[in-house]
């Protein structure tokens, strides 16, 4: 007797990684522009995932410009994040990062955080408060007498 029975199909797609992603579940998350640090804190600490994704809208979003970019949060990262990474990115001018040594940005910082994010790295405490308070400073309420409320004070 021979086997009739077909092979089952065990070859890896190339978008196989997305039905691990963190963001499956709740898409609508990842393009609310009020729920930015939300989808950021998701991808960061539940995405196992986020390398692959990162590569993915990179690879698809390559040469193009800040505005040309998709809304939302992939890997992390918003487009402009994503465009200020991608050295073929039009409208950048010359003042990205050339041959020299670039100076890091200083952790509590919107920029430390952003470094920290597009390399994968762990972000602390510090780094979180930093784009926190850049958030809170950029939504901030004005009170009934128009002066700006009171901030919080810095890490």
């Amino acid at each position: 007797m021979s086997y009739t029975g077909s092979v089952p199909d065990t070859v890896a797609r190339p978008r196989d990684w997305m039905g691990q992603a963190a963001c499956r579940d709740d898409v609508d998350l990842f393009f609310d522009l009020q729920r930015v640090h939300e989808a950021r804190a998701v991808c960061v600490v539940r995405c196992p995932v986020r390398a692959q994704c990162l590569a993915s809208v990179m690879a698809r979003e390559e040469g193009t410009s800040e505005h040309s970019r998709d809304e939302g949060v992939f890997a992390g990262l918003d487009r402009r994040q994503r465009w200020r990474l991608d050295p073929k990115a039009p409208g950048k001018g010359d003042d990205g990062p050339a041959t020299a040594a670039v100076e890091l940005p200083q952790c509590g910082t919107a920029a430390a955080l952003e470094h920290h994010l597009a390399r994968g790295e762990a972000v602390d405490g510090t780094c979180w408060s930093g784009e926190l308070r850049r958030h809170h400073v950029s939504h901030r309420v004005r009170r009934t007498d128009g002066e700006p409320e009171a901030l919080p004070e810095a890490p």
